[in-house]
């Protein structure tokens, strides 16, 4: 999966996805990610970004940041 070197930057020691949510294939991304991740468990419904769709965006361990989101797993998937 070339995801991770495609999306994925590390500043400080923490990994983020610095894809754009308004991009298809940005977004496609975060679905490979979370299917491929055994740590994705889904949001409680208020924090969702986007309704049944299993995403790194609706995972309980995304964090917003500025420069996109981290996951506190650390994108756990190769």
């Amino acid at each position: 999966m070339n995801v991770i070197a495609e999306y994925i930057i590390e500043i400080d020691g923490i990994k983020y996805f610095t894809g754009n949510s308004s991009a298809g294939k940005d977004l496609n991304a975060t679905v490979m990610l979370a299917e491929a991740c055994r740590f994705y468990r889904e949001d409680v419904e208020e924090e969702l970004y986007l309704e049944d769709v299993v995403t790194c965006y609706n995972c309980r361990f995304r964090r917003w940041a500025h420069s996109g989101f981290s996951c506190y797993k650390g994108f756990p998937v190769s």
